[in-house]
């Protein structure tokens, strides 16, 4: 059950990814693609699918190597969740009214912002590790984003190109940027707490003794 699960959610994930690399790369010469791929590999959104797509597919695909156990780990879901969980969250309070997408666009925009995290949030609600996260590495789940802060300011800076209107240097300075990103990391750091609490209680109520069924 939890391959077919998996296999079938990792599909729908991937296709997401894929369509969305497609509608920024059709049409394009090869030079302004190569530019286009660099702003694809830029949206948090973008690397947040493709983290649950191989979180999803790894166990499938490599479960007895180094990815597949990676994959499987109480911290790696914790961070993933948190990583798409914040994904779909700012979109869809911030963003998802700035713009009207429609026909392929919009499928794309809803596979990335609904559909997976939704995919995501059944697989670790349904397929609990076998150990919890631990309390004092919760930290870990803040040096992908710090790191994604870091490339935008800097990629920003040389290109012009920011991903997020709450990013945009050039028309909110550096100074709200780094406040709006602090205020950020705090709610990376809440919902990293917060799951890995729900790690520790799905491991509670699993080592509950069940009532034995009356006759």
């Amino acid at each position: 059950m939890k391959v077919l699960w998996r296999s079938g959610a990792a599909a729908v994930v991937w296709s997401g990814v894929f369509l969305q690399l497609w509608l920024m790369l059709h049409g394009r010469p090869p030079a302004e693609a190569a530019h286009a791929a660099v702003k694809f590999l830029s949206f948090f959104t973008v690397l947040s699918n493709i983290a649950v797509g191989t979180l999803l597919a790894a166990p499938v695909l490599a479960a007895d190597r180094p990815l597949g156990r990676w994959a499987q780990r109480a911290g790696t879901r914790v961070a993933v969740g948190v990583y798409i969980a914040i994904t779909a969250g700012i979109y869809h309070t911030l963003l998802a009214g700035l713009w009207r997408p429609t026909g392929l666009q919009l499928l794309a925009d809803t596979l990335l912002h609904t559909v997976t995290p939704a995919l995501f949030l059944v697989d670790f609600l349904a397929f609990p590790p076998g150990e919890a996260a631990r309390w004092r590495s919760a930290w870990k789940a803040l040096v992908f984003p710090l790191a994604y802060g870091a490339w935008s300011l800097v990629h920003g800076a040389a290109t012009g190109f920011y991903p997020y209107p709450f990013l945009d240097v050039g028309k909110r300075g550096y100074g709200a940027v780094l406040v709006t990103m602090l205020l950020m990391g705090a709610g990376f750091y809440a919902v990293t707490l917060a799951l890995t609490g729900l790690q520790h209680l799905q491991r509670r109520l699993a080592r509950r003794p069940r009532a034995p069924i009356s006759a």
